[in-house]
């Protein structure tokens, strides 16, 4: 009987002992791919589709619509971006006139041919600026790409009048260096990350938009510090340089930025304003 009672009690123990180890084990999920630091070539589509995410926009199957466009909106200005990869959200400005409201915005990488998304805008109005989201995450190396852009009506029917290309620059986040990082640009929008790792301190960024106005927005962590014009959230606004917006300047100075250890990041917006081939420059430096 004794040997019974003991099998018994070594057969719970390392029933016991199957089930914790089992609750413990951690499945990965076999449907969601990891991808390695800059190993994703932007000149590939189909590749750089597979990562790049707009807001939450659909992902459909096969390539962009080639629809004929009803000409019903104009989209007036022809954006370029400058941005920085490492997860940070840029915005792609669509700045548009028309005879009736788009309800959604169709892009794609040009060139890709297994996927484009669908971004929803049901309050986007007949005229205006509207802001897509944008992330190039980390796996992203640097290089050039495109995107194609369409609108859509509630009928599905196209009503660009064109189909927007926008050229895109990546690049790789800079190391906040404590000689200075210098950064330069025209119109458009730039986004630029300078990585702390760990500096603490000052950060100082020395600007000079020059005699046409320009607007430049620092964040910390996605959180606002500094800027030429009052506090705002991303996206930053767009304007022609003939009618500049608040906070856009033709001027020159310096923002001090205190910054932690725990702090990731020094994000860094200019909107180069449009229509006058503006210049703009500054440099950005960590405490010692």
């Amino acid at each position: 009987m004794k040997r019974i009672l003991l099998y018994g009690c070594t057969s719970a123990l390392l029933l016991a002992g199957m089930i914790q180890t089992t609750s413990c084990k951690k499945e990965s999920d076999p449907g969601t791919p990891t991808y390695a630091d800059y190993s994703i070539n932007p000149s590939m589509p189909d590749s750089l589709t597979m990562v790049i995410s707009f807001g939450d926009a659909k992902r459909q199957s096969g390539a962009l619509p080639v629809t004929a466009s009803t000409g019903t909106i104009t989209i007036s200005y022809d954006p370029s971006l400058t941005v920085s990869t490492g997860g940070s959200k840029t915005f792609l400005p669509i700045v548009f006139q028309g005879s009736e409201a788009f309800t959604k915005v169709l892009l794609s990488v040009t060139g890709a041919t297994k996927e484009y998304f669908v971004f929803d805008a049901p309050n986007a109005g007949t005229s205006g600026t509207f802001f897509v989201p944008m992330t190039i995450p980390k796996s992203v190396t640097e290089g050039n790409f495109s995107l194609d852009v369409l609108l859509q009506n509630d009928k599905g029917d196209i009503v660009g009048s064109k189909r927007l290309t926008v050229p895109v620059k990546i690049k790789k986040p800079y190391e906040c260096a404590t000689g200075g990082t210098s950064v330069s640009g025209s119109s458009g929008i730039t986004q630029t990350l300078h990585a702390l790792n760990g500096k603490a301190g000052d950060v100082s960024i020395a600007w000079n938009t020059y005699s046409i106005p320009d607007r430049i927005d620092v964040f910390v962590d996605g959180v606002w510090k500094a800027g030429t014009g009052s506090t705002i959230a991303p996206p930053p606004p767009l304007c022609p340089c003939s009618s500049p917006l608040p906070g856009f300047v033709g001027s020159s100075g310096t923002f001090t930025v205190p910054v932690t250890a725990d702090n990731k990041a020094v994000e860094v917006y200019v909107s180069g304003c449009t229509g006058s081939g503006t210049a703009w420059d500054y440099n950005l430096k960590c405490a010692q």
